[in-house]
Protein backbone atom coordinates (compact mmCIF):
# COMPACT_ATOMS: atom_id res chain seq x y z
CA UNK A 1 0.00 0.00 0.00
CA UNK A 2 2.88 2.33 0.68
CA UNK A 3 3.62 2.84 -2.93
CA UNK A 4 0.03 4.62 -3.96
CA UNK A 5 0.85 6.77 -1.69
CA UNK A 6 1.75 10.43 -2.11
CA UNK A 7 1.90 12.70 -5.24
CA UNK A 8 3.75 10.66 -7.99
CA UNK A 9 0.98 7.48 -7.98
CA UNK A 10 0.91 3.63 -7.90
CA UNK A 11 2.94 3.28 -10.94
CA UNK A 12 6.03 6.15 -10.37
CA UNK A 13 6.48 9.37 -11.31
CA UNK A 14 6.04 10.23 -15.28
CA UNK A 15 4.32 6.56 -15.53
CA UNK A 16 2.21 7.57 -18.63
CA UNK A 17 4.66 9.51 -20.70
CA UNK A 18 7.10 6.70 -20.25
CA UNK A 19 4.33 4.26 -21.67
CA UNK A 20 3.55 6.59 -24.69
CA UNK A 21 7.15 6.30 -25.82
CA UNK A 22 7.32 2.59 -24.84
CA UNK A 23 9.77 2.97 -22.07
CA UNK A 24 8.31 0.93 -19.56
CA UNK A 25 8.91 0.62 -15.95
CA UNK A 26 7.34 -0.68 -12.44
CA UNK A 27 4.22 -2.27 -13.55
CA UNK A 28 4.33 -1.12 -17.32
CA UNK A 29 3.92 -2.66 -20.58
CA UNK A 30 6.57 -1.69 -22.92
CA UNK A 31 10.45 -2.26 -22.79
CA UNK A 32 12.27 -2.05 -19.90
CA UNK A 33 14.17 1.07 -20.45
CA UNK A 34 17.88 -0.06 -18.41
CA UNK A 35 18.92 -2.51 -21.29
CA UNK A 36 22.42 -2.23 -22.59
CA UNK A 37 21.86 -3.79 -26.68
CA UNK A 38 25.38 -3.09 -27.02
CA UNK A 39 26.70 -5.49 -23.96
CA UNK A 40 24.02 -8.06 -24.60
CA UNK A 41 24.91 -7.66 -28.42
CA UNK A 42 28.59 -8.17 -27.16
CA UNK A 43 27.59 -11.52 -25.17
CA UNK A 44 26.32 -12.70 -28.65
CA UNK A 45 29.04 -12.17 -30.42
CA UNK A 46 31.10 -14.08 -27.72
CA UNK A 47 28.47 -17.05 -28.17
CA UNK A 48 28.76 -17.87 -31.75
CA UNK A 49 32.84 -17.23 -31.56
CA UNK A 50 32.28 -20.90 -29.99
CA UNK A 51 32.04 -22.07 -33.18
CA UNK A 52 35.71 -21.71 -34.18
CA UNK A 53 37.38 -21.84 -30.41
CA UNK A 54 35.55 -24.71 -30.15
CA UNK A 55 36.33 -27.20 -33.35
CA UNK A 56 32.63 -28.30 -34.51
CA UNK A 57 33.89 -28.87 -38.11
CA UNK A 58 31.67 -32.07 -38.01
CA UNK A 59 28.87 -30.20 -37.18
CA UNK A 60 26.75 -27.89 -39.34
CA UNK A 61 26.92 -24.08 -38.05
CA UNK A 62 25.04 -22.42 -41.61
CA UNK A 63 21.36 -23.09 -43.07
CA UNK A 64 19.82 -21.25 -45.47
CA UNK A 65 15.63 -20.71 -46.37
CA UNK A 66 14.23 -20.33 -49.62
CA UNK A 67 11.37 -18.09 -49.39
CA UNK A 68 9.00 -17.32 -51.91
CA UNK A 69 6.59 -14.41 -51.46
CA UNK A 70 3.11 -15.42 -53.72
CA UNK A 71 4.80 -17.85 -56.24
CA UNK A 72 7.92 -15.15 -57.04
CA UNK A 73 10.93 -16.39 -57.31
CA UNK A 74 12.63 -17.38 -54.28
CA UNK A 75 15.18 -15.39 -52.01
CA UNK A 76 17.50 -16.80 -49.69
CA UNK A 77 18.32 -15.96 -45.98
CA UNK A 78 21.27 -17.63 -44.82
CA UNK A 79 21.77 -18.81 -41.29
CA UNK A 80 24.52 -18.92 -38.45
CA UNK A 81 23.89 -21.53 -35.91
CA UNK A 82 25.73 -21.12 -32.26
CA UNK A 83 25.87 -24.73 -33.17
CA UNK A 84 28.72 -25.22 -29.76
CA UNK A 85 26.61 -23.81 -27.23
CA UNK A 86 23.08 -24.93 -27.73
CA UNK A 87 23.98 -28.34 -30.07
CA UNK A 88 20.45 -30.23 -29.33
CA UNK A 89 18.13 -27.37 -30.84
CA UNK A 90 20.80 -26.43 -33.67
CA UNK A 91 20.74 -30.31 -34.35
CA UNK A 92 17.14 -29.91 -34.80
CA UNK A 93 17.16 -26.99 -36.87
CA UNK A 94 19.60 -28.14 -39.28
CA UNK A 95 18.08 -31.62 -39.93
CA UNK A 96 14.48 -30.13 -40.19
CA UNK A 97 16.67 -27.95 -42.94
CA UNK A 98 17.88 -31.29 -44.40
CA UNK A 99 15.36 -33.98 -44.43
CA UNK A 100 11.50 -33.98 -44.91
CA UNK A 101 8.93 -31.81 -45.85
CA UNK A 102 5.79 -31.16 -44.64
CA UNK A 103 3.11 -33.15 -43.95
CA UNK A 104 -0.27 -33.79 -45.22
CA UNK A 105 -2.76 -34.82 -43.38
CA UNK A 106 -2.90 -37.82 -44.80
CA UNK A 107 0.67 -38.95 -43.21
CA UNK A 108 0.41 -36.95 -40.24
CA UNK A 109 0.17 -40.07 -38.16
CA UNK A 110 2.50 -42.53 -40.25
CA UNK A 111 5.53 -42.97 -37.76
CA UNK A 112 7.66 -43.45 -40.84
CA UNK A 113 6.86 -40.25 -42.42
CA UNK A 114 9.62 -37.92 -42.40
CA UNK A 115 8.98 -33.87 -41.85
CA UNK A 116 11.32 -30.93 -42.68
CA UNK A 117 10.51 -27.19 -43.22
CA UNK A 118 10.33 -27.44 -47.13
CA UNK A 119 6.93 -26.11 -48.13
CA UNK A 120 6.01 -24.94 -44.85
CA UNK A 121 4.84 -21.61 -44.19
CA UNK A 122 4.63 -18.30 -42.59
CA UNK A 123 2.21 -18.89 -40.57
CA UNK A 124 1.93 -15.38 -38.67
CA UNK A 125 3.84 -11.87 -38.62
CA UNK A 126 3.74 -10.04 -35.52
CA UNK A 127 4.21 -6.47 -36.16
CA UNK A 128 7.29 -5.64 -34.27
CA UNK A 129 8.74 -8.31 -33.02
CA UNK A 130 8.80 -10.89 -36.46
CA UNK A 131 8.07 -13.72 -38.62
CA UNK A 132 6.55 -17.08 -37.57
CA UNK A 133 7.49 -20.12 -39.14
CA UNK A 134 7.92 -23.71 -39.22
CA UNK A 135 4.64 -25.64 -38.22
CA UNK A 136 5.28 -28.90 -40.06
CA UNK A 137 1.25 -30.23 -39.42
CA UNK A 138 -1.14 -27.72 -39.62
CA UNK A 139 0.53 -24.98 -41.36
CA UNK A 140 -1.22 -22.72 -38.50
CA UNK A 141 1.07 -22.49 -36.37
CA UNK A 142 -1.04 -24.68 -33.10
CA UNK A 143 1.74 -27.28 -33.22
CA UNK A 144 5.02 -29.08 -34.49
CA UNK A 145 7.22 -31.73 -34.52
CA UNK A 146 10.84 -31.92 -33.65
CA UNK A 147 12.64 -34.10 -35.64
CA UNK A 148 11.99 -37.67 -35.08
CA UNK A 149 15.61 -38.43 -33.85
CA UNK A 150 15.54 -36.21 -31.47
CA UNK A 151 12.63 -37.75 -29.56
CA UNK A 152 11.65 -41.09 -27.86
CA UNK A 153 9.04 -41.74 -24.98
CA UNK A 154 10.56 -40.80 -22.22
CA UNK A 155 13.59 -38.69 -23.08
CA UNK A 156 11.56 -35.66 -22.42
CA UNK A 157 9.51 -34.53 -18.71
CA UNK A 158 6.26 -37.14 -18.38
CA UNK A 159 3.88 -34.28 -19.14
CA UNK A 160 5.52 -33.13 -22.85
CA UNK A 161 4.20 -33.37 -26.08
CA UNK A 162 5.17 -35.90 -28.23
CA UNK A 163 7.73 -34.86 -30.28
CA UNK A 164 9.22 -32.02 -28.26
CA UNK A 165 12.71 -31.65 -26.65
CA UNK A 166 13.63 -30.16 -23.36
CA UNK A 167 15.00 -26.28 -23.08
CA UNK A 168 18.77 -26.34 -23.42
CA UNK A 169 19.81 -22.44 -21.99
CA UNK A 170 18.94 -18.80 -22.40
CA UNK A 171 22.18 -17.64 -23.58
CA UNK A 172 21.24 -15.31 -26.50
CA UNK A 173 19.67 -12.54 -26.38
CA UNK A 174 16.97 -10.97 -28.39
CA UNK A 175 18.57 -7.69 -29.00
CA UNK A 176 17.95 -6.59 -32.42
CA UNK A 177 16.33 -8.04 -35.96
CA UNK A 178 17.81 -11.09 -37.22
CA UNK A 179 17.64 -13.35 -34.14
CA UNK A 180 16.24 -16.78 -34.50
CA UNK A 181 14.62 -18.42 -31.77
CA UNK A 182 12.84 -21.64 -31.04
CA UNK A 183 8.49 -20.96 -30.37
CA UNK A 184 6.99 -23.01 -28.20
CA UNK A 185 3.92 -23.57 -26.24
CA UNK A 186 5.50 -24.54 -22.43
CA UNK A 187 8.41 -25.08 -20.74
CA UNK A 188 10.53 -27.71 -22.00
CA UNK A 189 7.92 -28.21 -24.89
CA UNK A 190 10.18 -27.65 -28.30
CA UNK A 191 9.30 -28.58 -31.46
CA UNK A 192 9.84 -27.30 -35.09
CA UNK A 193 8.56 -23.62 -34.73
CA UNK A 194 10.54 -20.73 -35.07
CA UNK A 195 10.83 -16.95 -35.35
CA UNK A 196 12.91 -14.59 -36.96
CA UNK A 197 12.69 -11.31 -35.50
CA UNK A 198 12.25 -8.13 -37.26
CA UNK A 199 13.48 -5.52 -33.97
CA UNK A 200 14.87 -5.54 -30.18
CA UNK A 201 12.60 -7.89 -28.81
CA UNK A 202 13.53 -8.26 -24.95
CA UNK A 203 9.91 -10.19 -24.15
CA UNK A 204 11.50 -12.82 -25.64
CA UNK A 205 14.10 -13.42 -23.61
CA UNK A 206 13.68 -16.06 -20.97
CA UNK A 207 10.69 -17.39 -23.04
CA UNK A 208 12.34 -18.77 -26.21
CA UNK A 209 15.76 -19.99 -26.68
CA UNK A 210 17.66 -18.16 -29.44
CA UNK A 211 20.20 -20.56 -31.20
CA UNK A 212 21.19 -18.57 -34.29
CA UNK A 213 21.10 -14.85 -36.34
CA UNK A 214 20.36 -14.26 -39.80
CA UNK A 215 24.03 -13.67 -41.85
CA UNK A 216 22.65 -13.04 -45.32
CA UNK A 217 19.14 -11.35 -46.51
CA UNK A 218 17.73 -9.54 -43.28
CA UNK A 219 16.59 -7.36 -45.76
CA UNK A 220 14.20 -10.18 -47.09
CA UNK A 221 12.81 -10.32 -43.75
CA UNK A 222 12.69 -6.94 -43.21
CA UNK A 223 10.59 -6.51 -47.21
CA UNK A 224 8.18 -8.99 -46.25
CA UNK A 225 7.65 -7.49 -42.70
CA UNK A 226 6.95 -4.27 -44.03
CA UNK A 227 5.03 -5.15 -47.27
CA UNK A 228 3.08 -7.96 -46.34
CA UNK A 229 -0.76 -7.08 -45.63
CA UNK A 230 -1.76 -9.28 -42.39
CA UNK A 231 -5.43 -10.19 -41.42
CA UNK A 232 -5.45 -10.96 -37.11
CA UNK A 233 -1.41 -11.83 -37.90
CA UNK A 234 -2.35 -14.01 -40.97
CA UNK A 235 -0.81 -12.80 -44.04
CA UNK A 236 -2.71 -12.31 -46.84
CA UNK A 237 -0.17 -14.09 -49.00
CA UNK A 238 1.27 -17.33 -49.46
CA UNK A 239 5.40 -17.10 -48.00
CA UNK A 240 6.80 -20.64 -48.57
CA UNK A 241 9.77 -21.92 -47.87
CA UNK A 242 10.69 -23.12 -51.37
CA UNK A 243 13.92 -24.50 -50.79
CA UNK A 244 16.25 -25.58 -47.50
CA UNK A 245 19.38 -27.29 -46.41
CA UNK A 246 22.80 -26.53 -44.50
CA UNK A 247 24.72 -24.08 -46.41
Amino acid sequence: RHFSKGSRGARGHGWFKKYRAGLGGRHLQGRWHARDREKLSGINDDVFALNTRENVDDRPTCTYLDLSLDGSDPRRITIELATAALPLTCENFTKLCSSGRVLSPENAQDRDAEWGYESTIVHKIEKGVGLCFGDVLGQNGNAGRCHPSLWAPGTNHPYSPPYTFADEAYIISHVGPGIVSMLKSGVDENDSRFIITTDDTPQLDGRCIAFGRVREGLDVIEDIAANVFTKKGTPTVEIKVAGCGVA
